[in-house]
């Protein structure tokens, strides 16, 4: 089967996916019109389809990522969950998303796993810091905050070096950079492009991480080390995190890589006459146990 038959046959089953959870959806909340001539009314109308549509992304995506974990342990751009949802018909209007996964970058919590530091994931954070232009040194206060005690490098408590206690547990979301000492609306906005916060720490998937972040993880690798290593994953994904070390011809980075994920964001576009909307989900899946919705945004589009 020729590669643009394989993303037909993608395409085609990721929107029959769809159309299950959409019939799931529409059964227990009814798309219809609304009597009356008022632009609002009409408004009201397509804006309540759009939570229902909501509701059966969130149902196509828990679908199509449970379908997934069955296949094997790992996570990789070849699998059905990274065929993006091209623009489906529905009542009125269109719906168009994709899956994409949240372990490809870079997670703060990963500065101290289960509330202790890690120095491999340290080193990576201060150079992912300077590439936004904040200061590295924000890194040892923001590990100082997550890890478990209150201590900090040197012996001194926390209330001695910052004139507080920091928060000793993980972030919820990037808004509690502000709680951290040193950190402002600025430097937060700027990590945000480059980093994310997830419930607790993640490795990052050496399978979909950027090149542009394995080079970093990795800074001794020649490009043509790197540019070998993303062809051999685009053939054959990295079946553990040191098959990518050892293509580069690097040490190995402890707990800094991984080649599953359990953590996934959609993102859907829902195209009305008078109303669009863009759906940002947060999906958790556990290596036992059914997908979960952790958090849901609804926007205008």
């Amino acid at each position: 089967m020729t590669e643009s038959k394989q993303r037909a046959r993608g395409a085609a089953l990721v929107v029959a996916l769809l159309l299950t959870a959409l019939g799931a959806a529409i059964a227990t909340q009814m798309i219809v019109p609304l009597s009356g001539w008022l632009d609002r009314e009409y408004r009201a109308r397509d804006t309540q389809a759009s939570y229902t549509l909501a509701d059966a992304a969130a149902s196509w995506a828990i679908t199509v990522l449970a379908a997934d974990a069955r296949l094997g342990p790992l996570d990789h751009y070849g699998e059905l969950w990274a065929t993006p949802l091209p623009p489906t018909p529905v009542e009125g209007g269109t719906i168009e998303g994709r899956i994409t996964d949240l372990q490809a970058q870079f997670n703060l919590n990963n500065l101290a796993p289960r509330g202790v530091k890690s120095a491999a994931n340290i080193a990576l954070a201060k150079a992912l810091f300077a590439k936004a232009g904040v200061a590295p040194a924000l890194v040892d206060t923001l590990a100082d905050a997550i890890d478990k005690d209150d201590l900090t490098d040197d012996g001194q408590s926390e209330r001695q070096r910052y004139g507080q206690t920091l928060r000793n547990g993980p972030l919820r979301d990037m808004v509690d950079l502000l709680d951290v000492p040193g950190f402002t609306d600025a430097s937060a906005r700027a990590l945000s492009e480059i980093v994310v916060v997830l419930p607790e720490a993640s490795p990052i998937n050496a399978n979909t991480a950027s090149k542009a972040l394995i080079a970093t993880a990795f800074p001794a690798a020649t490009p043509a080390d790197l540019d070998r290593a993303m062809a051999r994953r685009a053939q054959q994904p990295f079946s553990g995190p040191n098959d990518l070390a050892t293509l580069l011809g690097q040490p190995s980075l402890d707990g800094v890589f991984s080649t599953n994920s359990q953590y996934f964001a959609v993102e859907a576009v829902i195209r009305f006459e008078r109303v669009s909307h863009r759906v940002q989900l947060q999906i958790a899946r556990p290596p036992t146990g059914r997908p979960t919705l952790i958090t849901r945004l609804i926007s205008n589009a």
